[in-house]
């Protein structure tokens, strides 16, 4: 699973990077997907923080983004749609 205890600019409240309950909403909002329990999102011991399989299933069976919710990276979803309108092309 992939390793999350050293994600850089976190919530210091509840260890999350900044925004990340912003982009959750959003998601919600614009997709009309249910909103994800954000407690539910991480879990183990805070040395070995990882995302829960509920969180990452909630992922793949929405088409949201972990690099987008989790660091506001809209680099991923660029390139996604650039090589997809690529393949559709040829």
């Amino acid at each position: 699973m992939t390793m999350i205890n050293s994600t850089p600019a976190r919530n210091a409240a509840d260890r999350t990077p900044a925004g990340v309950r912003e982009r959750f909403a959003l998601f919600a909002d614009w997709t009309g997907a249910p909103l994800f329990p954000f407690e539910d999102m991480t879990e183990g011991p805070d040395s070995d923080r990882t995302f829960s399989t509920a969180f990452l299933r909630y992922c793949a069976d929405y088409g949201m983004s972990i690099d987008w919710v989790w660091l506001g990276d809209e680099r991923s979803l660029v390139l996604e749609a650039f090589y997809k309108a690529q393949e559709e092309a040829q």
